[in-house]
């Protein structure tokens, strides 16, 4: 029981202090998220640009000078952005 206890701790700390890694793209290729390094760089049509990002709870915060964009972290590994995108995680 108790290395049960000890291994949910650490999952649950491993958990809050999680950052998102890689690069997430929309199904048609036209947007891509890439997180690396505490920063994000996010690119449309191939222009990019970097930015902050911070996770609470499951919800992803992506501070840009325009405002903050908040989408949210599924529990399929994928993220819902604005309309109802889904991003996915991708190889490359």
């Amino acid at each position: 029981m108790k290395r049960f206890f000890v291994a949910v701790v650490v999952f649950i700390l491993a958990a809050c202090g999680s950052k998102l890694d890689g690069t997430y793209k929309d199904e048609m290729g036209v947007s891509s998220y890439t997180f690396k390094s505490g920063k994000v760089i996010m690119s449309t049509m191939g222009v990019g640009q970097e930015m902050d990002y911070k996770i609470e709870d499951d919800k992803l915060k992506i501070i840009s000078p325009q405002g903050t964009l908040v989408m949210n972290l599924l529990k399929d590994g994928s993220i819902e952005g604005p309309m109802v995108i889904k991003l996915t995680k991708r190889s490359e």
